[in-house]
């Protein structure tokens, strides 16, 4: 049987139990349920909790999802089972950017997101990527062993998946993909202080190998002068950040 595990951070019951029901519903899959309770804060970053899960699990595949995800389809995770095993050296997920934001695709996707269940259908095949985000990853499990999550880096609840994708293509030649899955992302995200505060890391740990870098949430220079004046820009325009 193909042994999956399903990696979530929770805070709100409701919406893991929900997507825990989707997913009870997926065919032809053995199904690992790894919830991690953070309601009491337990940890402090994505980052620690899912390197954590990935500890504990024993699934050939592993699935990192937001708790409000749900699966629209019975053979979603079987995709993403198969899809691993053909492509052990890569990272994958249902939403990803490409390298430029302006390429003639900005999101590459099919999932539905936001409260309104909103599609963004770009793509009916596996296409490359430069970022995923954070809200479905996937990988085999020998391909995460050569990664894990920057807990140093990545010390809050943003662009973890981000640096994922640049571990894996920048220090260990793998491929990211985003591919069209038939899941509901039902929020839109937000991009908070901390999360310009990690973009700023993650402009410095990537300088020497990216110009930009790209994310589902917009981009930022990695040199260290326009880094400066795109953030000096930024708050002028938007306020303190």
């Amino acid at each position: 049987m193909k042994k999956i595990s399903l990696i979530t951070v929770y805070n709100r019951e409701t919406l893991v139990e929900e997507m825990k029901n989707s997913a009870s519903n997926q065919k032809n899959v053995e199904v690992e349920f790894i919830l991690i309770d953070n309601s009491n804060k337990q940890f402090s970053s994505a980052s620690k909790a899912l390197n954590y899960g990935a500890k504990t699990s024993s699934g050939d595949v592993l699935v990192f999802l937001h708790q409000d995800i749900e699966f629209l389809s019975d053979d979603v995770l079987e995709q993403i089972y198969d899809f691993a095993l053909e492509n052990p050296n890569s990272v994958f997920g249902a939403a990803g950017v490409p390298m430029r934001q302006n390429s003639d695709k900005i999101l590459l996707s099919n999932f539905f997101a936001g409260p309104d269940k909103t599609q963004c259908a770009t793509i009916n095949k596996a296409e490359k990527a430069f970022t995923l985000d954070e809200c479905l990853i996937a990988c085999h499990k020998e391909a995460f062993s050569k990664l894990q999550f920057d807990e140093v880096i990545c010390d809050g609840w943003h662009l973890y998946g981000a640096d994922l994708c640049l571990q894996a293509q920048a220090f260990n030649g793998m491929s990211v993909y985003a591919i069209p899955l038939n899941v509901w992302h039902k929020s839109n995200g937000n991009a908070d202080k901390s999360y310009y505060d990690c973009q700023n890391k993650l402009g410095n740990k990537y300088r020497k190998h990216y110009k930009i870098i790209n994310t589902t949430n917009g981009w930022v220079y990695t040199s260290f002068i326009k880094r400066f004046l795109q953030n000096s820009y930024r708050r002028i325009r938007y306020g303190s950040r």
